[in-house]
């Protein structure tokens, strides 16, 4: 692999990100705490302060940009290095979607 190529994703993101800097807490049989990086309609980038196994089905709870209360959903663990850890959410309902694009409208996209 070239140096290029380091850090490029096999294949192209399908939606854009969003730069969302907020507290973590992620429960996965214990609590681990972490920050969020950046989010999307599909899932969010953290990192996290703990081990997570690829493909497991946690809890993430965060607040969203214009939310006074926190926001639970369930997500997959589909990427790790080291402490940074990828999550795709998992049974988004119609209005946690919702939530999610209004929250987005506020931050600015991944450069």
């Amino acid at each position: 692999m070239s140096n290029s190529d380091q850090g490029r994703w096999p294949t192209p993101r399908t939606v854009l990100r969003y730069i969302m800097d907020q507290r973590l807490v992620v429960e996965a049989g214990t609590k681990l705490h972490g920050r969020t990086k950046d989010i999307s309609e599909i899932g969010l980038g953290a990192t996290v302060a703990g081990e997570l196994s690829i493909d497991e089905t946690v809890e993430l709870e965060f607040f969203v940009t214009g939310s006074l209360a926190p926001f639970k959903l369930k997500a997959e663990v589909r990427y790790r290095q080291g402490f940074q850890y990828g999550f795709r959410f998992v049974n988004v309902t119609d209005q946690q979607l919702g939530i999610i694009r209004e929250a987005m409208l506020y931050l600015q996209p991944v450069p």
